[in-house]
């Protein structure tokens, strides 16, 4: 669990830092600076897709934990709290950009509830 803790907020930390910066945001002004820069463009979506799969992991046991805490079954208390790490990670990163991290949190919450089931499944 540290270890996903870790990638998820260094992903998130390259994936802000490599991603253009626009104020006020333009579309074309933001699609130029990806298009002559691909290799900083190519690092930023892959720090993207990892960050948001271990955040996506992290979110996902935090709620079973939490849905397991709620019906008062036996949780491991080590693995819970370090699943709630994940909320450290979005509260570091909204200090570094709020933008760019509501749409990583959005991402790694909407993969997490979706890959749920399969999770209690394999719990179960």
């Amino acid at each position: 669990m540290w270890f996903l803790f870790i990638v998820g907020l260094l992903c998130g930390y390259f994936m802000i830092a490599w991603t253009p910066a626009v104020e006020p945001f333009v579309l074309v002004t933001f699609l130029t600076d990806m298009i002559f820069d691909p290799m900083k463009t190519f690092f930023a979506l892959v720090s993207f897709f990892i960050g948001f799969i271990s955040n996506a992991i992290l979110i996902r046991a935090a709620t079973w934990h939490t849905l397991q805490a709620w019906r008062k079954e036996p949780t491991n208390r080590k693995e819970q709290f370090l699943s709630y790490s994940v909320l450290l990670t979005f509260f570091i990163l909204a200090m570094i950009d709020v933008k760019k991290t509501a749409i990583f949190f959005l991402f790694s919450f909407v993969y997490g509830m979706m890959s749920m089931s399969v999770y209690k499944e394999r719990e179960s």
